[in-house]
């Protein structure tokens, strides 16, 4: 019974989707594709004329290279954020100026002989502006530049692999340490971005 309820209310909402869909967007950075296979996705929806909403996640799982072979490396990451972007003339045309909210386990190291790696918590608030380019009538390119800056939480290793943890000049081991952070991060971008 139950069940039928639920269908109901289904069919009912059904003529609203249309409608809505016209104001959601989904895009992928592909300069984090190239960041070592960082997957990526943002959902936006245009609350109305100048401003959207948009919530993304980005993931990077991957460890190269081994110990054997070389230096291995990383820059894993899970990320969160939701914000909002200003449009002067229309919603997904033309350029947006944004902010949001940030969060972000990481673990990164091993790059360019260097083979301390930190492992983290950060959060914090971005900011960016970019311009978006219309195409063709579902389809954007989103160029994008900014920074994001908070509060770390992180562990300095000796290298990516090896568990041992970095001592600071008192000798004293560099572990749920804390300290500010200013980064451009993901915040440079160049996105793909359907329209419903």
């Amino acid at each position: 019974m139950r069940k039928n309820h639920i269908c109901l209310l289904l069919l009912t909402l059904l003529p609203a989707i249309p409608a809505a869909a016209q104001r959601l967007s989904l895009s992928t950075n592909v300069l984090d594709w190239a960041n070592l296979g960082t997957a990526n996705l943002q959902a936006g929806f245009s609350l109305e004329r100048r401003i959207s909403l948009h919530a993304g996640v980005r993931y990077n799982n991957w460890s190269f290279g081994s110990a054997e072979q070389g230096s291995p490396f990383q820059n894993r990451a899970r990320t969160a954020s939701a914000g909002m972007r200003y449009w002067p003339w229309n919603v997904y045309s033309s350029w947006w100026a944004g902010a949001r909210a940030q969060v972000e386990e990481y673990n990164r190291g091993g790059f360019l002989g260097h083979s301390e790696t930190e492992e983290g918590l950060a959060w914090g608030l971005a900011l960016a502006m970019g311009y978006s380019w219309l195409f063709t009538d579902h389809w954007n390119i989103d160029f994008g530049i900014g920074f994001w800056g908070g509060r770390t939480r992180y562990t300095l290793y000796r290298c990516p692999r090896c568990g041992r943890i970095v001592s600071d000049d008192e000798g004293r081991p560099i572990q749920n340490a804390w300290k500010w952070f200013v980064l451009p991060s993901n915040e440079i971008q160049v996105s793909l971005t359907y329209i419903f």
